[in-house]
């Protein structure tokens, strides 16, 4: 007999393909009347990813795919966002949540497009119906070589956006200061660079990126065509990967949790504190062999805690160097096991 907490992951998992379908054919239909889909696509990248907690296997994959067709739809209209966008210079960034970036030029954001109703989260309806609120976003692209620092500043209480993040290299990125209020992080385009971020309710995307550090505790976690990032994670959800190579999976730094006491309070309140770290359940949609995918690992620190305090001394102590920070914890500058052989 079926347990009620499956009924109720069907049951979700059937209006979520309502949803999907109804907002999929909206899309087109707004494609056809030459508007912009942007913000449509991108919503409905979070929801999608939101589902995951409780949709089958082979459902993410068609999703996946569907929302894929999609995105080629958005490309083919790109050449003429991205060109307004290289005009705003390399350091443009769009915020209407209130928040500054240092180094950074600040331009009003525009708001998302609000979705049909999408179903709740079976076992997390409040956090599901929290997360609906798309009124704002903000991102930061085009940085070269800085440590940024995310400030929050004239703050609305209780306010979740979205964080897009563009074209970074060779750069620190301490989003920690706004996690709270964060809803979903988009990285896109990324290289030698270390992006931490404290515990949220949400999820995270890390797409086209290469010799990366990821620090950060979320529900949900994808990765797709990157190569040798190290992902030190809280997860609740089995982390995803597609079309990707040489990724390492490790808990969240505990002397990060320990030194900031900032941390634990918001492993508390984003309820990650109550759920089991799955971060070494990592799903490799390009890998249906019986044998361990080649493509991921878990990162084996062998060391002791002073060891470990060490490797993260410059992240504990922000005034350290950008450069010494990336010589001590980018994956390519640390011994790395040999492949067997690349995706199948």
């Amino acid at each position: 007999m079926a347990s009620a907490g499956s009924a109720a992951n069907a049951e979700a998992a059937s209006k979520f393909w309502s949803y999907f379908q109804h907002q999929k054919e909206s899309i087109k239909a707004m494609y056809a009347d030459n508007q912009d889909i942007s913000q449509s696509v991108r919503e409905l990248d979070i929801k999608l990813r939101e589902a995951f907690i409780y949709l089958p296997s082979y459902d993410q994959k068609q999703f996946t795919r569907d929302l894929d067709e999609l995105r080629a739809l958005l490309h083919r209209k790109g050449s003429n966002t991205s060109s307004a966008t290289s005009a705003t210079g390399s350091s443009g960034i769009k915020s209407k949540a209130g928040f500054r970036f240092k180094s950074a030029v600040s331009r009003p954001g525009s708001a998302l497009q609000k979705p049909a109703e999408v179903p709740a989260t079976p076992t997390e309806s409040k956090t599901a119906e929290h997360a609906t609120d798309t009124s704002t976003s903000f991102g930061f692209a085009g940085v070269n070589e800085h440590w940024v620092t995310a400030d929050p500043q004239d703050q609305v209480a209780g306010t979740q956006t979205d964080c897009e993040l563009r074209d970074i290299r060779n750069s620190v990125i301490d989003l920690r200061p706004i996690s709270s209020s964060i809803r979903a992080l988009n990285c896109h385009r990324i290289e030698n660079t270390l992006i931490i971020c404290g515990p949220f309710a949400g999820s995270a995307t890390v797409r086209d990126s290469k010799n990366c550090t990821l620090v950060l505790g979320v529900r949900q976690f994808r990765m797709e065509n990157s190569t040798d990032i190290d992902v030190f994670v809280h997860c609740a959800s089995h982390p995803i990967i597609e079309r990707s190579l040489g990724v390492r999976f490790a808990p969240y730094p505990s002397v990060l949790r320990s030194s900031d006491t900032a941390a634990a309070a918001e492993f508390e309140a984003s309820g990650l504190g109550a759920l089991p770290n799955m971060y070494e359940s990592v799903d490799d949609f390009n890998w249906l062999r019986r044998q361990a995918s080649p493509n991921w690992s878990i990162y084996k620190h062998n060391g002791d805690d002073e060891s470990e305090r060490t490797k993260w001394e410059p992240i504990i102590n922000s005034s350290k160097l950008r450069e010494v920070s990336l010589q001590k914890l980018l994956p390519q500058n640390q011994e790395r096991p040999a492949r067997v052989h690349e995706t199948a």
